[in-house]
């Protein structure tokens, strides 16, 4: 994957969207989801790609992946009707966060293949001795991460998910009443990792505190989630992550937990750069004292739900449109939103050509924690378009929308 600007023809079918659709607008290429995809699957075989769909919702992407053979990660009722309606089978789901609602445990009880993610003691005695369903739930337990987390955004020891090893014990007079099957575990330590031997750490660290978990439950694992957190290039001199460190450790992992099926899961690296986030320069302005625009969308669209200090960091934005003759090199250039919010900044200083009023911007690899994260109802400015490239058809997403029911049948 990668962060540079797009080949001509698809900058092209960019502003050809914005021609379209207007501006803002978001633009997901289902071309790079595949791809991403099938490099996962190639790259690591054996182990099963999970797609956390709170990364990108949106039908046209989910059902990219669905048709890839991935499976996925949801954490909501809404999330997990549109996984099924696009075509995710309920043994490829797993369902995760700490509280389920009544809503999607009452569908789940019709799919026992589905998986759920027990992210405490707490739900663990609600699942074992309130379920009336014949067939006990397939849970698999989250462990709180005990070391050292990686990544931009950690989820490790002083974090809220997952059960204390040291209170893992607890789990098993919970574990003997029959309502529930414990096939596995499940670790989650940091995510937007760009670095392998980080990555390959945080999964030797996982699997190990497993294998602790398992020996204390007297356990065999069935499934063993080791989480994920692979990052993408935000930042203009960021590198891309190389996945043959990964695979290895994987394989050494699987060696030694024969009969286990290996489960990552990833959401940013299948989709982020598969995504742009299109805006229009409306006003000329300037910000602490260096040339700046005003545009017609905002953090209230692309949102920096992550901490990743976009405004700050990522790379700058792809100006579309034509070379105007006589307009010559570059400057710190800020973008500024249309929010009446000081902050809403979505780019400081991006090294850009000198801007015109109806320029377009595209930002790149904006395809993750975009839209569906957003503060969209903030000052109420309509929505953006979303629009879907796929091959050589360009159209927007609504048409291929699911309407969600979270109780209704797929």
């Amino acid at each position: 994957m990668s962060t540079a600007p797009p080949p001509a023809a698809r900058a092209e079918t960019l502003a050809l969207a914005a021609e379209r659709y207007g501006t803002p607008a978001y633009v997901y290429d289902l071309d790079r989801v595949r791809a991403h995809a099938d490099h996962l699957t190639r790259t690591l075989p054996g182990v099963q790609i999970r797609y956390s769909v709170k990364a990108n919702p949106n039908a046209a992407i989910c059902r990219a992946v669905a048709e890839r053979g991935l499976g996925a990660e949801v954490s909501s009722a809404g999330e997990f009707a549109t996984a099924v309606q696009v075509g995710f089978r309920p043994e490829q789901i797993m369902v995760s966060g700490p509280y389920k609602e009544p809503a999607l445990l009452a569908r789940l009880a019709s799919m026992p293949g589905t998986l759920i993610s027990v992210d405490s003691l707490s739900e663990l005695a609600q699942l074992a001795t309130g379920t009336d369903v014949s067939v006990p739930r397939r849970v698999v337990l989250r462990l709180r991460p005990d070391y050292p987390a990686a990544g931009d955004m950690c989820v490790g020891p002083s974090m809220r998910f997952g059960i204390p090893i040291d209170d893992i014990e607890q789990a098993v007079p919970l574990l003997e009443g029959g309502g529930v099957r414990c096939v596995g575990f499940h670790v989650y330590a940091g995510s937007q990792i760009l670095d392998a031997a980080e990555a390959a750490g945080q999964l030797n660290s996982a699997h190990e505190l497993v294998t602790r978990a398992a020996k204390t439950l007297n356990l065999t694992p069935e499934v063993i989630n080791l989480g994920g957190g692979f990052g993408v290039p935000y930042r203009a001199g960021d590198g891309e992550l190389d996945l043959a460190p990964i695979a290895a450790t994987l394989r050494d992992l699987a060696a030694a937990s024969p009969g286990a099926q290996l489960i990552l899961e990833l959401g940013r690296y299948l989709v982020a750069d598969a995504g742009w986030y299109l805006t229009r320069v409306v006003h000329q302005q300037s910000f602490a004292g260096r040339p700046a625009v005003v545009v017609d969308g905002g953090i209230h669209h692309r949102p920096d739900l992550c901490g990743l200090e976009l405004a700050h960091q990522a790379a700058p934005p792809l100006l579309l449109g034509p070379v105007r003759n006589g307009t010559h090199g570059t400057q710190p250039t800020a973008v500024l939103g249309c929010l009446c919010l000081p902050w809403d900044i979505l780019a400081d200083a991006a090294t850009l050509p000198a801007l015109h009023t109806g320029d377009v911007l595209a930002f790149a690899t904006a395809g993750a924690y975009g839209l569906s994260a957003a503060p969209t109802a903030f000052l109420g400015h309509r929505l953006p378009a979303e629009v879907i490239i796929d091959g050589d058809a360009i159209d927007t997403l609504a048409a291929v929308q699911p309407t969600a029911d979270p109780a209704g049948a797929p």
